[in-house]
């Protein structure tokens, strides 16, 4: 919509989209029970579409409105939810009626602390904000795309299930309580289609890389990886030995490291495609 074409009716649109600055989004035009999609995009605080009316919405993106969480529960036929994560916040509750739900996408700029509960969502295949509190993930066969996920709550999943993922982020902004936060290079070897995996920290927090000796002894490991980034991690062993066993590696990033080792060695045989190698 603009001004320009405002005043058409719109009950019998499916898709809409509106910006901000219109200023005749009528009120005969938030009443479509037909609505399908709806998209708002520019600044914050549009009157966006009476939700109570649209009741079939599969794609629903509102990261620039506020929308009471009952209305969004209401949604259960949707298949991609936009949302900010304040607004999350107040659905933590309720999200899982959901469930038909492949994509949940909470606005980047914000921390997510509460405790989200996904685990009947089966048919997720995209999930995305900073989930720095629990996420709980249930059956998960379909999900390709988790960013970010704390290392706590990495560390509580089955990574063999995750047969689909190929793109990770583990972040980590807080401490926990038992200081220092780790993640095992054995739960990463088993996600047998990642192709994307960031490590990173804030803040000050580190997180370390544990090796164990199932992995030093492979021959080849993570074959599907064709980037990593590690941002502030913390290598008590040189890493070098394990990420040149990577075969399609082809982008490697390292960003506010540190090593307690000496010297880094990589071996002729070492990354026969890496094409990118960044130290930051």
């Amino acid at each position: 919509y603009n001004d320009h074409v405002a005043q058409h009716s719109s009950t019998t649109c499916r898709r809409e989209v509106v910006h901000h600055q219109v200023k005749r989004y009528s009120s005969e035009k938030r009443k479509n029970k037909r609505m399908r999609s709806f998209l708002n995009f520019g600044l914050y605080n549009l009157v966006g579409p009476d939700f109570e009316t649209t009741k079939l919405l599969r794609v629903l993106d509102v990261r620039r409105l506020e929308v009471p969480s009952k209305i969004i529960g209401d949604q259960i036929h949707l298949r991609y939810l936009g949302i900010g994560s304040y607004s999350l916040r107040g659905i933590a509750a309720i999200i899982s009626k959901l469930r038909f739900l492949q994509t949940l996408e909470a606005a980047y700029k914000y921390f997510i602390e509460e405790t989200i509960d996904l685990r009947k969502l089966t048919s997720l295949r995209h999930v995305i904000g900073k989930f720095v509190g629990e996420l709980l993930i249930g059956d998960a066969a379909n999900l390709q795309t988790l960013r970010s996920i704390c290392s706590d709550s990495w560390n509580k999943l089955k990574p063999e299930l995750l047969i689909n993922l190929r793109d990770l982020e583990i972040y980590d902004n807080y401490k926990s309580k038992e200081g220092r936060v780790s993640v095992s290079w054995a739960s990463l070897t088993k996600l047998r289609n990642l192709r994307v995996l960031r490590l990173m920290a804030n803040n000050g927090i580190y997180l370390s890389l544990k090796s164990e000796e199932a992995v030093r002894s492979m021959d080849v490991i993570s074959s599907s990886l064709v980037s990593v980034t590690l941002d502030a991690i913390t290598f008590q062993e040189d890493p070098m030995p394990f990420l040149q066993k990577m075969p399609r590696l082809e982008d490697l990033i390292f960003k506010n490291c540190d090593y307690w080792g000496g010297k880094m060695n990589v071996s002729e045989q070492g990354f026969g495609r890496l094409r990118k190698l960044q130290l930051v």
